[in-house]
């Protein structure tokens, strides 16, 4: 549906440019209302799997600053979200031992299950975007990237 209908504007966008940053910022939404109801399954938030996906990536331990860095929302309070994920018992905190004044993190075996079982369905999430081909996804990406150089 067009964004127009989307949201009830009457009046045209004032520019192309615009229409594109209003469409961005409702198609935002749109995913992490998607996404908040599929992790929801999982007793995670989009931000909790990020850390995890994170982690699991790095394959080894790191810091809350590193895992902040590398972050898709970079005003997320990592350190707060790692708390969380270590009282599920998720992620483990230790003393670094390059830096024993940071804290380095890792999975934990249930943290590695989970992810596991999120694999198996995530397809669930990404049928949001089954009206695309692949040549589209791969098109509108590359025009995403392009926007950001």
């Amino acid at each position: 549906m067009e964004i127009e209908k989307e949201i009830y504007q009457s009046q045209p966008f004032k520019s192309h440019y615009q229409k594109l940053m209003v469409n961005l910022m409702f198609s935002y939404n749109w995913i992490s209302d998607r996404q908040k109801q599929f992790f929801k399954n999982y007793n995670l938030t989009p931000k909790q799997y990020n850390i995890l996906r994170i982690l699991r990536g790095a394959g080894t331990p790191i810091s809350t600053l590193t895992i902040r860095e590398r972050m898709l929302d970079k005003m997320s309070d990592a350190s707060r979200i790692v708390d969380r994920l270590e009282k599920k018992g998720l992620v483990k905190k230790s003393i670094s031992k390059k830096d024993n004044r940071k804290l380095d993190v890792t999975l934990t075996r249930s943290s590695k299950n989970l992810l596991t079982k999120i694999d198996i369905n995530i397809d669930e999430l990404e049928k949001e975007f089954n009206s695309l081909t692949t040549n589209e996804a791969q098109q509108l990406s590359q025009l995403l990237d392009k926007m950001r150089a």
